[in-house]
């Protein structure tokens, strides 16, 4: 309630029941009359007192009777019935009425029907049938009300408004729905677009999040997609959208939500590698057997390739050893055997024994252990499978899961020609498939090269910069970086990795800008780029550009980051890995650096040994030490660094100018760092993430699982 409703009689609460205008207030004084009026004598009382005074006690009784809960006795129900059919009071007040009154009488034909006659008396029979369904919704159970509903839809028939043709409602709203795409309510025949269009406005007027369910089941699937496309609903209510994208490696287009397939394609997953078994795609290598005797057997879909001991490696270690001393032992029996008594004799037969003893321990000691299987089966796959897919009809797609799965195993040497033939096939392939092998198979080769002592990581960011230049595909440059990343690296190589590829693409032309479109849509690319926060791009790029003028070097010698990562792997691996801002790096004289460390300008300050200051005033000095007057001490801001000797030269003076050069050099390139670059270089990245809806045309560049980003390009741009 509202307000609370002081306790008065039963003609005080009725009074104001009859005298209130406002139906809610009146709502809840009938509410509470009906709660006080418990016995059947105050019931027929208060019947009397309604009926009385005409119209208006009419309306008030049969809202008050609705929510009696006493029982209602036969001349109160006899009362009831005639009042049911007065049009003078809403129909929704004398069904809940007559709800009420079948919860008195009982469950039988002619019971209800004296309920349902008055309330649908002069009604056509279409109307009538549509009251009875109204109070059928109202009632728990009546079995007697279902049945006498059943037989009046068996009695009574609609024409069709779009071919004539006349059915029971039942089969009607079948034949309206299957027939039309139309549908009964309330007795007319709607479009489902139509009421969706009603109930889209009505949830635009009131926000009633009850009026989506039926949207939801009415509105065609794309329809649906993209009213919520333009009611720009809150996150939480678009993640279904997303997960289902996410399922079908699909995205959501931003005009209508639908589901638009990504440009590039995930990389098929590695063949499956266990220790006994390599397969995928009905192709299968296998080694059976232990270190006594091995086997091998190749198989294809349709047919076994080879099967049988593993040639030359078919006798491990221990089968040669115990071969070796079972014909010295067999030596020893003939000769004690066939020779003279002399031989037979107990401590030359105690020789023999011991020579096979020791001749098993050298042959252990001396022959190479044989590979381990999971290694022999890559190199097996390789030289069996792969050396007749590449000489024959070769299938990019095994081959490129078969190159996933060798990075770290197998021999680098024995499948090295093979391996380039495979990457000569796919160059010369121009499927999407083709492009896939040939990142696939790239890394490979530079893996195999790391371990003749080759940069890993250089090599594969250099691969990853043709894509930047547009010399390959940007597909490609993500599928080498998906590659790359799926493999085992290390911290300090990925921390490397990210500042090769930045430079990779600021040579190719990129602009921060463009470098956050790029991961907006690729995925492998932004995890193994992603500098955080962006605005650091800006101070990257920055640095990038000044390395040619090496403005910095009127301060001291340093090297940028980039040429850090290119010149000193492990170094600049280790530094990058605490702190991921470098900038800058520059090493004083050899005995300060063993005392401090080198000094390092990055994004957010500069760090010398070990501890970091921004504010370019900061006090910067070297004393001598306070205690016992042994060394000295660099005072950097709050921190008291200890020194042994003191450093050549104004190394103070340096570490001042670091640190205006920081302030006054390098932090000014933010505010530009989202400049737009050049249209062609955009456009050499961008363009290939395109997608075009089918549904509305909107074209927008996809990531799964993500809303896509729209594309414009300037005006006669191509």
């Amino acid at each position: 309630m509202s307000e609370s409703i002081p306790r008065l009689t039963l003609g005080d609460l009725a009074n104001r029941a009859l005298i209130t205008l406002d139906a809610e207030a009146r709502a809840e004084i009938v509410e509470q009359l009906a709660r006080e009026t418990r016995s059947p004598e105050q019931v027929a009382a208060m019947t009397e007192r309604f009926l009385a005074l005409g119209p208006v006690g009419h309306r008030v009784f049969l809202e008050w009777i609705a929510r009696v809960l006493s029982p209602l006795s036969d001349s109160v129900l006899a009362q009831l019935k005639p009042m049911l059919a007065d049009r003078k009071v809403p129909f929704s007040v004398r069904v809940l009425a007559a709800a009420r009154a079948l919860k008195s009488v009982p469950d039988s034909p002619d019971a209800v029907l004296r309920i349902a006659r008055p309330l649908t008396l002069g009604l056509s029979p279409l109307r009538r049938l549509e009251r009875l369904r109204q109070l059928q919704h109202q009632v728990d159970r009546s079995r007697a009300l279902d049945v006498l509903i059943e037989r009046r839809e068996l009695r009574v028939k609609m024409d069709c408004p779009r071919c004539g043709q006349r059915f029971t409602r039942e089969a009607m709203v079948r034949h309206l729905w299957h027939e039309h795409g139309l549908f009964l309510e309330r007795g007319k025949i709607r479009s489902p677009q139509r009421t969706v269009e009603e109930l889209q406005a009505e949830h635009a007027a009131t926000h009633d999040t009850t009026v989506l369910d039926r949207t939801s089941l009415l509105a065609d699937a794309s329809a649906l997609r993209a009213w919520v496309a333009a009611s720009e609903p809150p996150t939480e209510d678009v993640e279904p959208l997303l997960s289902s994208g996410e399922e079908h490696r699909s995205g959501l287009c931003p005009g209508c939500f639908a589901e638009v397939p990504v440009a590039v394609p995930a990389l098929p997953p590695p063949l499956a590698l266990s220790a006994a078994r390599i397969s995928g795609d009905g192709y299968t290598v296998e080694v059976g057997g232990a270190d006594w005797f091995r086997t091998l057997t190749a198989t294809a879909p349709n047919r076994v390739l080879q099967s049988g001991p593993d040639g030359s490696r078919a006798l491990g270690t221990r089968g040669i050893a115990t071969f070796t001393s079972a014909m010295l032992l067999l030596l020893a029996f003939a000769v004690v055997v066939f020779g003279s008594k002399a031989w037979a004799a107990p401590p030359v037969v105690a020789r023999f024994v011991l020579i096979a003893v020791l001749g098993y321990g050298l042959v252990w000691l001396v022959r190479r252990p044989p590979l381990k299987p999971r290694e022999r089966l890559v190199d097996a796959a390789w030289h069996i499978l792969a050396r007749k897919m590449v000489n024959g009809n070769h299938t990019s797609m095994w081959l490129t899961r078969l190159c996933r799965a060798s990075l770290g195993h197998g021999n680098p040497n024995s499948r090295a020609g093979v391996l380039q033939e495979t990457i000569e096939r796919a160059k010369a392939g121009n499927t999407e498939a083709d492009l896939q092998l040939l990142a696939a198979a790239s890394v490979l080769q530079v893996d195999d090269g790391a371990r003749h002592g080759r940069d890993r990581i250089a090599g594969v960011a250099a691969m990853v910069a043709l894509g930047f230049r547009g010399e390959q595909p940007i597909a490609f440059a993500e599928y080498v970086v998906e590659c790359f990343l799926k493999a085992a690296v290390e911290p300090s190589d990925r921390a490397r990795f990210r500042v090769l590829l930045l430079a990779g693409a600021f040579e190719a032309g990129l602009k921060p800008r463009d470098l956050i479109d790029l991961w907006s849509v690729a995925p492998n690319l932004r995890q193994a780029m992603l500098v955080e926060p962006l605005h650091r791009l800006g101070l990257l790029q920055g640095v990038w550009a000044m390395r040619a003028a090496r403005k910095w070097e009127r301060i001291a010698s340093a090297d940028s980051v980039f040429d850090l990562c290119r010149i000193a792997p492990n170094i600049s691996g280790r530094i990058l890995t605490d702190f991921p801002d470098l900038l800058l790096y520059h090493r004083p004289d050899p005995d300060t650096e063993a005392q401090l460390g080198p000094v390092l300008v990055c994004a957010r300050g500069v760090i010398v040994g070990g501890r970091m200051l921004a504010d370019p005033d900061t006090e910067v000095r070297i004393e001598k030490a306070s205690r016992f007057g042994a060394g000295f001490e660099l005072i950097f801001g709050p921190h008291r660094l200890a020194l042994d000797r003191k450093p050549t030269g104004d190394f103070a003076d340096t570490i001042r100018e670091w640190l205006r050069f920081r302030a006054w050099a390098l932090l000014p390139l933010l505010d530009n760092y989202l400049s737009p670059g050049s249209p062609e270089v955009s456009a050499r990245i961008l363009k290939p993430f395109e997608r075009r809806c089918s549904k509305c045309g909107t074209v927008s560049a996809i990531e799964v699982g993500k809303v896509g980003r729209p594309v414009y390009w300037p005006s006669g741009f191509e």
